[in-house]
C-alpha cells in the first residue's frame, strides 16, 4: 500500500536534534530576564532617586523664593571675597583668612551688617563649614579659617539688617 502523503517517509530514527533550537530559544529569554531582574534590583535599592531633601514642601513655597530673590536684588549690593593667609595664625600653617568686602549699587561700603558665610564643598558635603564674620569696619568683614581641603568651594554668604537679609552665592579657590 502507498502511502498518502506526498512528502516521502523517512525512514532513519528521529533524534532529539530537533528540541534544540526551542530550548536554546528558551534558555536565551531565562538569561535576558535574568539578568534585567539583577539590574531592576540593583537600581531600585542602590539610588532612590531623591535629589532634593523636602522638593515637595519646596515647591509649594517656590513664590516665596521668587520674592525673596527679588528683594535680593533689589538691594543691590554685591560681595567681593578674598581668601588669604591668616595673619595671626598662631603657628597654623593652614589658617586661612575670609576677607569679604560689600559694596552697594553705588559701590558705596555697606556697614553694620551681621555677616555669615557657609563654605560648601562641591564635591564632598562633609566638609561643609559655617563661619561667622566679623565687621573690620569700612564695609569689610572677616574671619580666620581652617579649610579642611584645599581647591574649589562654594562660599555662600548671607548678611541682615534689621529687616533686610541678603545672600549671595560663588565660586573661590582656597589655595
Amino acid at each position: 500500500m502507498m502511502p498518502s502523503s506526498v512528502v516521502p517517509q523517512s525512514n532513519r530514527p528521529r533524534t532529539d536534534r530537533a528540541l534544540w533550537i526551542p530550548g536554546l530559544f528558551v534558555f536565551g529569554f531565562l538569561v535576558v530576564i535574568a539578568v534585567n531582574g539583577i539590574l531592576i534590583v540593583t537600581a531600585v535599592s542602590s539610588f532612590s532617586g531623591l535629589e532634593t531633601v523636602g522638593a515637595y514642601e519646596k515647591g509649594l513655597h517656590y513664590n516665596q523664593a521668587l520674592a525673596a530673590a527679588q528683594a535680593n536684588a533689589e538691594t543691590g549690593w554685591n560681595a567681593m571675597p578674598e581668601v588669604g593667609a591668616a595673619a595671626a595664625g598662631g603657628g597654623d600653617v593652614a589658617a586661612r583668612e575670609l576677607l569679604v568686602a560689600i559694596t552697594d549699587r553705588a559701590g558705596a561700603p555697606v556697614m553694620g551688617l551681621k555677616v555669615e558665610a557657609y563654605l560648601v564643598r562641591p564635591t564632598n558635603a562633609g566638609m561643609d563649614a559655617a563661619i561667622a564674620l566679623k565687621d573690620a569696619g569700612g564695609g569689610r568683614y572677616r574671619a580666620d579659617f581652617t579649610p579642611q581641603a584645599l581647591g574649589n568651594w562654594e562660599l555662600r554668604l548671607q548678611a541682615s539688617r534689621g529687616d533686610v537679609t541678603w545672600q549671595q552665592v560663588q565660586r573661590i579657590f582656597v589655595k
